[in-house]
This record gives C-alpha cells, sequence and structure tokens, in this order.
C-alpha cells in the first residue's frame, strides 16, 4: 500500500511539472504549437464535413455537460445513500472547474489568432477547458461512482473521450496544443486526488 502510494504520488508530480511547463512554454511564442495550429488551420479548410462533426463532438466538453454529469453522478451516489463520495465528485468536478477558470485569469494566454475561429470563445487560452474538464470530471465519475467490476472499462472510455474532446480543440483553432496537454495533466491530478480522498472517508463499498 505504501509503495502504492509512493507511485501515485510521483505520478501527480511528473503531472503538475508537465501542466506548469505546459503554461510556461507554450503559446504564439512556442513553435511546436504555432506549427500545428498552422497545419491543423490547413487541414480543416480542406475537410468541412469533418470540422463539422468536430464541432458536434467539442459541445461535450462544455461545462453544462461536465458539470451536469458530475453532479448526476454525486447525486446517484447519495441516492444510494453514499454521502461521502458524493460529496467528494461533486467537489473535484466543481473545484477543478473553478481552478480551471482561474488559472485563465492569471496566466491570460492569447488564443489562436491565424484564422477565425469556428466555434465561440469567451475566456484565455491557458490551461483548455475543455481537455481539464472532460478528464477531470469523466474520470472522477469513473473512479468514483463506477462500481468496482466497471471501473477499469469506466476509466478507458473516460479517458478515450476526454482525448477525443481535447483534439477538437487545436483541431477548431481555439487552443495550443500545450492548452490542452496542460489542461488533461491538471484534470488527472485532480481525478486521482479526488479518488484518494474518496476511499480513505468511504472504502468502496461492493455493488
Amino acid at each position: 500500500m505504501a509503495k502504492l502510494h509512493i507511485i501515485g504520488g510521483a505520478l501527480i508530480a511528473c503531472l503538475l511539472a508537465v501542466a506548469i511547463g505546459a503554461g510556461l512554454i507554450g503559446g504564439a511564442g512556442f513553435a511546436p504549437d504555432v506549427e500545428a495550429i498552422s497545419q491543423l488551420q490547413a487541414w480543416r479548410s480542406q475537410s468541412p464535413s469533418l470540422t463539422s462533426l468536430v464541432i458536434a463532438l467539442t459541445q461535450f466538453g462544455s461545462a453544462y455537460v461536465t458539470i451536469g454529469a458530475g453532479l448526476l453522478a454525486a447525486g446517484w451516489l447519495a441516492l444510494k445513500r453514499d454521502r461521502a463520495r458524493a460529496m467528494v465528485l461533486a467537489g473535484a468536478v466543481i473545484g477543478e472547474r473553478l481552478m480551471i477558470d482561474g488559472l485563465k485569469l492569471v496566466i491570460e494566454r492569447a488564443r489562436p489568432a491565424l484564422d477565425a475561429h469556428p466555434v465561440m470563445t469567451n475566456s484565455s487560452s491557458f490551461p483548455s477547458g475543455h481537455a481539464g474538464n472532460t478528464m477531470a470530471g469523466f474520470l472522477s465519475i469513473a473512479l468514483i461512482a463506477a462500481p468496482p467490476a466497471w471501473r477499469r472499462s469506466a476509466v478507458v472510455v473516460a479517458a478515450a473521450l476526454s482525448v477525443a474532446i481535447g483534439l477538437t480543440r487545436p483541431y477548431l483553432g481555439v487552443h495550443w496544443p500545450s492548452d490542452v496537454v496542460g489542461g488533461w495533466s491538471l484534470g488527472i491530478v485532480i481525478a486521482l486526488l479526488a479518488w484518494r480522498i474518496a476511499e480513505r472517508r468511504a472504502p468502496q463499498q461492493q455493488h
């Protein structure tokens, strides 16, 4: 058990280092970010049908979806009298959203501006809210609310969905790739911390 805690702590530290690095070096002054956005812009202009599908997919990363899903899962746990886990899950989803919004205000990284954005944006660029919110929200639901027998599958589905949604943001030209990497890293950290807290406060019952 102690070894698992050490590994978990090291993973969280590495993810935080990745997020900090993405925040410090990414953006308009980071050549790989600029090159990626330029290439994706060219692809987007050549694939209007794919772009329409990507626009539909990116909507699943909105705050309405991620917070709504998290609160629904928390409500389900509360109905099962698992109030400790319900509170941790709700706190993780809402707290992560507030953290992301706070970091955007502090860092104030400009979004890519190589062409007109095909979707509306109303905040700064780092970290990506869609990447962070989906990774924290969906992964927290999988780790905290999913029954043990389904947890591994739920984690895979949650991570895959977050990755897919996160990738839509650079494709649509509204985030630098480093924004998305930073968002994913922070989202995983929040989900892992929430899971550890939930396990300590309310050891998993066999459903």
